[in-house]
């Protein structure tokens, strides 16, 4: 056998070598693949929070239009007894809550017709089945204004575990609507609280605070 001959035997690669490289590199491709479907899996959770907390942005900018826009002076004044606003009068005109037999609260709020140019609306905000609606009336230039029908009503956000409302009373802080105590003056802001739960995980909770012009 000639040094040539030997010296080219040695410069293949032996069965176990090319059984060792398949073996790294199939190793190597699975924690590639691995590492791809985790950041594609944090994308996609990126995405549906992303869509969720817009869903919840696009509600609260709603809320607040409705509430930016409800009637003033158009309506007659808030009475009262004695010296001390009813319950019922702390709100500003144009905004009622009441309460279903449920223990669920209804929010309902004259606003300006935004499509009709000197007309009024009823707009009401409820939750019911783990979801917000909100419906809004005909409008109309005429009191009493048509309430909203139920079968206009679009489902505003889903996944809502609680609804709830709060006026700030002056020199008496805040009060748990729909049944504050009397007062001597009304409310000045209004604290709106929800609790929203991200697919199977806790509900989440989120307040905004509103003041009234």
């Amino acid at each position: 056998m000639t040094p040539a001959h030997i010296t080219g035997s040695q410069s293949g690669l032996t069965l176990i070598e090319v059984m060792i490289a398949i073996v790294i590199m199939a190793i190597i491709n699975l924690m590639a693949w691995r590492g791809i479907d985790v950041l594609s899996r944090a994308n996609t959770t990126l995405q549906l929070h992303s869509e969720e907390d817009s869903r919840l942005v696009r509600a609260l900018q709603q809320l607040d239009r409705d509430i930016a826009w409800h009637t003033t002076v158009e309506l007659p004044p808030r009475t009262s007894v004695g010296e001390h606003l009813q319950p019922g009068d702390l709100l500003p005109a144009g905004m009622q809550i009441t309460e279903f037999a449920s223990g669920q609260l209804r929010m309902t709020i004259v606003r300006a017709a935004p499509a009709a140019p000197g007309q009024w609306q009823q707009v009401q905000w409820w939750l019911q089945g783990g979801t917000l609606w909100r419906a809004a009336g005909l409008p109309s230039a005429q009191y009493p204004l048509p309430a909203p029908r139920v079968n206009a009503r679009v489902a505003v956000l889903d996944g809502v575990a609680s609804f709830n409302l709060r006026v700030w009373i002056p020199s008496r802080g805040w009060q748990t609507l729909p049944r504050p105590r009397q007062s001597p003056s009304a409310a000045t802001g209004l604290e709106i609280s929800l609790a929203v739960r991200r697919n199977a995980g806790p509900a989440q909770p989120y307040r905004r605070v509103l003041v009234f012009n």
